[in-house]
C-alpha cells in the first residue's frame, strides 16, 4: 500500500512538471534556432553593431561606424532584410494603435516605429513591433519601441548635428 503511495505521488508530480520543461525546452530551442538564422544573413554584410536586439522572430540593429539600420523579419516562408542608412532619415515616430473591446478594456492592437525619409521620393518605412493578430501577448514591446525610438531619433540628431558643423 504504501509503496503504491509513493508510485502514484512520482508519477503525479511529473505529469505536472515535465510540460513545464518541454515548454522551456522548446522556447530556448526556437531562440537559438532564431539568433543562428540571424547571425547567418548579418554575416556577410560587413556591418558591425553596436546595438543589437533579437526578439519572437525580428532583428534589429545599428552601426554608429556605418550609420545603418538593420531590421530583419524572418517569417516561415522568407526573411526580408532591410538596411537603412541613417543619413536618409529625417524623422522617426511610435505609432501605437489601441482598440476598445466590448467589455471596455483598452487593449494594444498593434505598435509600429515610423521611419520618415528626408527625400519624398522614398516611401516611409514601418517596422512592426507587435500585431495582436501574430502574438498573442505583449511582452516589453513598449519598452524595447521606445528604447530603439531614442537610439534612432539620437542618431538622426548626431548626423544633422555633424552637416552643421562642416
Amino acid at each position: 500500500m504504501k509503496n503504491s503511495v509513493i508510485i502514484i505521488s512520482i508519477l503525479l508530480t511529473l505529469s505536472v512538471f515535465i510540460p513545464f520543461l518541454l515548454f522551456i525546452y522548446s522556447g530556448t530551442k526556437n531562440t537559438s534556432n532564431t539568433k543562428k538564422h540571424v547571425n547567418s544573413l548579418i554575416k556577410g554584410n560587413g556591418i558591425v553593431y553596436s546595438l543589437k536586439e533579437i526578439w519572437r522572430k525580428n532583428f534589429i540593429g545599428i552601426s554608429n561606424e556605418n550609420n545603418v539600420l538593420t531590421y530583419i523579419n524572418s517569417n516561415a516562408e522568407k526573411s526580408t532584410i532591410n538596411n537603412i542608412n541613417i543619413h536618409d532619415l529625417k524623422q522617426c515616430n511610435v505609432i501605437k494603435n489601441y482598440t476598445k473591446e466590448k467589455d471596455k478594456v483598452i487593449r494594444l492592437q498593434s505598435l509600429e516605429l515610423e521611419l520618415i525619409y528626408k527625400s519624398s521620393g522614398n516611401k516611409n518605412l514601418r517596422i512592426p513591433f507587435f500585431n495582436i493578430d501574430e502574438d498573442l501577448s505583449e511582452d516589453y514591446e513598449i519598452q524595447r519601441i521606445e528604447k530603439w525610438h531614442k537610439l534612432i531619433l539620437n542618431a538622426i540628431h548626431v548626423e544633422s548635428l555633424e552637416k552643421i558643423a562642416s
